[in-house]
C-alpha cells in the first residue's frame, strides 16, 4: 500500500489530495480541506538558481560502498589571482616570441598547407539548399484533425432515458427509448449465450442493420432525434442476464414466470439486469445457472479522517464467481451514504453486483467527534478489511485491533496509514482527538524581480513579486517617498490602490499572486545610477535587479550582489599598459612608451585583434630595415608584396578605428549574467527584508567621443612618420629584383687569341 500527497493552494481553501492504492485495492482519491481558519505555513522561498559550473565523475570500474570521494574546490579568492598571472605568463610569452623571432622568419610551408586545407574543409561543410516539399506535414495533420474531429455534443451524443423489458415464456422484448444527438451506433444490451436476439425494429420498422463488436455486443445505427428501438429475444435457459453498455435512465420490468434481480426503484444497480425463471415444482432442477451457495463477498472499508471524516465501501465478490446478485451490507455508527443509486434502509445498504463484474463500491458521510467502533462480523457472513487514513489535523488512538502502520516514506510525517485485518468478533475503536496548532508563517516571497529605466530628469521602475499565502490579509510595501506609483495589477488585473508616505498596500488572498508595481522616481541621471530601496516586509527567494542606462551614457563600471555584470576593460587596460612598457623596452621600432599606450588605448575601446594587426606591421616593418634579406629574387619579390597587402590591412584597421570611436559605442567587455552595456542584470538567491541595491558609474558619451577626437588627430600625425619609415624600410636594398640575364659571348672574339693584339 501506498500513500502519496500533493500540496495545492487555490481559491478561499488549501487542498491537499492523497492517494491510496494497493496491490488487491482500486485506486481511491481521498481530499482533505483546509478551511480558512486553519493556520497552514507556507515556508520561505526556495532559490532556484542554477549559477557556477557542474563537474561530471566517472568511473572504469566497480565502486563500493566503503570508497568516498573528496572534491578539492579552489576559492574566488584564489581563482582570481591565478587567472592574472595566467594573463601576464601570457604576456610574457608574446614578448619573449617578439625578442627570439629569427631574421629571415617565414611561414613554414606545413602550416601554410594546413591552413588552405581548413578553409577548403569549411567551404565543403557548407550545407546545401534543398526545397521543400508541399503540402507540409503540419498542413496535413490539420486536415486530418478535420476529418477525424468528433462532434460537439461528444462524448454524450447518445442516451437511453427507458428500457422496458417484458418476459413471458421464453419470448423476451426490450424497448428502449434513444436520444441520438448526431448520426451514431447505439450499443444493443448484451445477452451473450443466455438469449438469442431474433429480430429488432426502429420506430416500428424492421432492420437488420446490427454489427457485431469483438466482444459480440451489437451495434445499430440511428439517426438523428428520439427513436423506439425495440428487440425480440428467445431465452435459452431459466436466466437471461442483459448488460447494457449504455446504462439507461430508468428500468421497467414486467414478468410473466420470471424474477428480475439488479433493479431498485426503477433504477440500474450496475450495469447488468438478471431475469430469473419461477419454477412452479420448487424440487424441479433447474436448467443451469442456479445458485448454490449463498454470495459471500470481502468488503473494504478506507475512513478517512479529515476535516470531513468519510469513509469509502468497496464489496469484492468471491463467490460465485459468475451470475449477478444483491447482497445487504450494514452502515457503521453515523454514516451516511451519498454515492446516487444506493438506498439506506434500516442501518443496511441493498448491494448489487451485476454478472460479470468484480466488485462495487459507494462513499459515504461520516459524523465526526465521537469515538468510532468497527466490529467484524461472523466468518460465515462476509470477511472485512478496514483501512484508515488519517490527515496531521488529528491525532487518533487504536485500541482492540492490532493494526500495521503504512506510512510512506517519502510522506512519513504528514498523513498516516493503517491497515487492520480483523478476526471474526474482534472490535476497532477509533478515539480522535484534534491537536493545536503551532504558530508558523503564512506568507512567502518566492520571486522578486525589480527593473529600472534611468533618464535623464526620471526613472521608471517595475517591481514583480511572486507571492504565496495561505491566509488573506494585507502586505506593505515600502517604496521611496518621493515615489509616484503609475499602476498595480495582480494576476494580470488591475488594481485601484495608491501609496501613502511611501508605503504601499497589497490586499491578499490564499493562494499563489503575481504582483506587478510600477512607479517613478524624478531625479536628474548622474554619473551615479542605482536601484531605489524598496522594502517588501517577508525574506524574499530569487531576487533579480536589472538597471537600464540610456544609449547616450558611457558605463564605467558596476557594483551590487554578486552575481551580476563586471566590466572586464579595466583589466584588460592594466595588461595593456604592460604590454606597452614590454614592447616599449623591446627596441624593436622607434615608438616610446608613450606612443605604445596611446595606440592601446584608442584599440581598446574598438578591437583588441585590429590593434594586434597595427602591432604586427609595425614590428614586420622594423625587420625589414634592419635584417638582411632573402637573396632569392622570388622569395624577397614574395615579401615585398606580402608588405604590402599587409600594410593595407593595417592601414583598414586604423581608419576603420577613428570612425567606430567617433559615431559607435564603446566596448566596455561588460560581461556577467547575460549583462550588456546599456541592459544590467543581478541575481542574489535571498533578501531579509530590504532588497539589494545594484549600482553603475556611467558619464555621457560626448566624453568618450572628445576623448577619442584628440586620439584621432594624434593617430593623424603618428601615421604620417609611421608610413615614412614604412616606406624607407620597404625600398632598402631595392623594392623588386628582376632575374639576372644570361651573358652572350661573341663567337669570333673567342677565336681571336690572346695576344692578337
Amino acid at each position: 500500500m501506498q500513500a502519496k500527497a500533493d500540496n495545492l493552494a487555490a481559491g478561499p481553501m488549501k487542498y491537499k489530495t492523497v492517494t491510496v492504492t494497493s496491490s488487491n485495492f482500486k485506486r481511491v482519491d481521498v481530499t482533505d480541506h483546509y478551511s480558512q481558519t486553519t493556520v497552514v505555513q507556507t515556508g520561505a522561498g526556495m532559490p532556484n538558481w542554477t549559477l557556477g559550473s557542474e563537474a561530471m565523475l566517472n568511473w572504469s570500474g566497480p565502486v563500493l560502498a566503503t570508497q568516498s570521494v573528496h572534491l578539492l574546490i579552489a576559492p574566488p579568492w584564489l581563482v582570481r589571482p591565478l587567472r592574472i598571472a595566467l594573463v601576464a605568463l601570457l604576456a610574457f610569452l608574446i614578448l619573449r616570441l617578439f625578442r627570439g623571432a629569427a631574421p629571415d622568419f617565414r611561414i613554414p610551408r606545413r602550416a601554410a598547407l594546413g591552413a588552405g586545407l581548413l578553409v577548403l574543409g569549411g567551404l565543403a561543410l557548407m550545407p546545401s539548399a534543398q526545397a521543400q516539399g508541399y503540402p507540409p506535414q503540419e498542413l496535413l495533420q490539420q486536415l486530418r484533425a478535420r476529418l477525424l474531429e468528433a462532434p460537439k455534443c461528444a462524448p454524450a451524443c447518445a442516451s437511453v432515458a427507458q428500457a422496458q423489458v417484458a418476459a413471458d415464456g421464453d419470448a423476451v422484448s426490450v424497448v428502449l427509448e434513444a436520444h441520438a444527438g448526431e448520426r451514431i451506433a447505439l450499443p444493443l444490451p448484451n445477452a451473450g449465450d443466455s438469449a438469442t436476439l431474433k429480430s429488432v425494429q426502429v420506430d416500428g420498422v424492421a432492420t437488420d442493420a446490427v454489427a457485431r463488436g469483438s466482444d459480440d455486443t451489437g451495434w445499430l445505427e440511428l439517426p438523428r432525434g428520439v427513436h423506439r428501438v425495440q428487440l425480440a429475444y428467445a431465452a435459452a435457459g431459466d436466466k437471461v442476464t442483459f448488460a447494457f453498455s449504455l446504462k439507461p435512465a430508468r428500468v421497467l420490468f414486467q414478468g410473466k414466470g420470471w424474477n428480475a434481480s439488479g433493479i431498485a426503484d426503477d433504477n440500474l444497480l450496475a450495469d447488468s439486469l438478471t431475469l430469473a425463471r419461477v419454477r412452479a415444482d420448487a424440487g424441479a432442477k433447474p436448467v443451469f445457472g442456479a445458485q448454490q451457495f449463498p454470495p459471500y463477498v470481502q468488503v473494504t472499508r478506507n475512513i478517512n479522517l479529515g476535516l470531513e471524516w468519510s469513509v469509502s465501501t468497496q464489496v469484492q465478490r468471491l463467490a460465485p464467481k459468475s451470475g449477478g446478485f444483491t447482497v445487504a451490507m450494514p452502515l457503521l455508527k453515523g454514516e451516511h451514504v451519498s454515492t446516487p443509486g444506493f438506498k439506506e434502509i434500516d442501518g443496511k445498504v441493498e448491494v448489487a453486483i451485476a454478472d460479470g463484474a468484480d466488485a462495487t463500491s459507494w462513499n459515504s458521510n461520516l459524523d465526526k467527534g465521537g469515538p468510532l467502533t468497527l466490529t467484524a462480523p461472523a466468518l460465515a457472513d462476509r470477511a472485512e478489511i478496514w483501512r484508515v487514513v488519517v490527515s496531521p489535523t488529528w491525532h487518533v488512538e487504536f485500541s482492540g485491533v492490532p493494526g500495521v502502520d503504512l506510512a510512506s516514506n517519502d510522506d512519513a510525517n504528514d498523513y498516516r496509514n493503517f491497515e487492520f485485518h480483523p478476526l471474526p468478533g474482534e472490535t476497532l475503536t477509533l478515539t480522535a482527538i484534534r491537536p493545536e496548532a503551532l504558530a508558523g508563517a503564512q506568507r512567502a516571497i518566492d520571486a522578486a524581480s525589480l527593473r529600472s529605466a534611468a533618464g535623464q530628469h526620471a526613472a521608471t521602475h517595475t517591481l514583480d513579486l511572486t507571492l504565496r499565502a495561505s491566509q488573506g490579509g494585507d502586505q506593505v510595501v515600502a517604496l521611496p517617498v518621493d515615489a509616484q506609483v503609475l499602476g498595480v495589477m495582480r494576476d494580470n488585473a488591475p488594481l485601484n490602490l495608491r501609496a501613502q508616505n511611501g508605503k504601499l498596500t497589497l490586499p491578499l488572498t490564499p493562494g499563489i499572486h503575481r504582483f506587478e508595481i510600477r512607479f517613478r522616481t524624478d531625479a536628474a541621471l548622474g554619473m551615479l545610477a542605482h536601484t531605489p530601496a524598496v522594502a517588501l516586509g517577508l525574506p524574499a527567494a530569487n531576487v533579480n535587479l536589472a538597471l537600464n542606462l540610456p544609449e547616450n551614457r558611457w558605463l564605467l563600471a558596476t557594483w551590487g550582489p554578486q552575481a551580476g555584470p563586471a566590466v572586464l576593460y579595466w583589466g584588460e587596460l592594466i595588461v595593456m599598459v604592460l604590454v606597452a612598457f614590454a614592447l616599449s623596452r623591446s627596441g624593436r621600432t622607434r615608438l616610446k612608451f608613450r606612443d605604445w599606450l596611446l595606440l592601446g588605448l584608442g584599440f581598446s575601446t574598438f578591437s583588441w585583434s585590429a590593434l594586434i594587426v597595427v602591432v604586427a606591421w609595425l614590428f614586420v616593418f622594423d625587420w625589414r630595415g634592419h635584417e638582411a634579406q632573402p637573396r632569392s629574387e622570388s622569395l624577397f619579390n614574395l615579401s615585398q608584396i606580402g608588405l604590402v597587402l599587409l600594410t593595407l590591412v593595417a592601414l583598414a584597421s586604423l581608419i576603420s578605428a577613428v570612425p567606430q570611436g567617433l559615431l559607435g559605442s564603446p566596448d566596455m567587455h561588460v560581461t556577467g549574467n547575460g549583462s550588456t552595456a546599456q541592459a544590467l542584470q543581478w541575481f542574489a538567491d535571498r533578501s531579509a527584508d530590504a532588497l539589494p541595491q545594484a549600482s553603475a558609474i556611467s558619464v555621457p558619451l560626448w566624453v568618450y567621443k572628445t576623448l577619442m577626437l584628440l586620439w584621432a588627430l594624434w593617430l593623424a600625425n603618428a601615421l604620417i612618420g609611421w608610413l615614412r619609415d614604412a616606406f624607407a624600410a620597404w625600398t632598402r636594398d631595392g623594392y623588386w629584383r628582376n632575374s639576372p640575364k644570361p651573358a652572350v659571348v661573341d663567337d669570333a672574339a673567342k677565336e681571336k687569341p690572346a695576344d692578337a693584339s
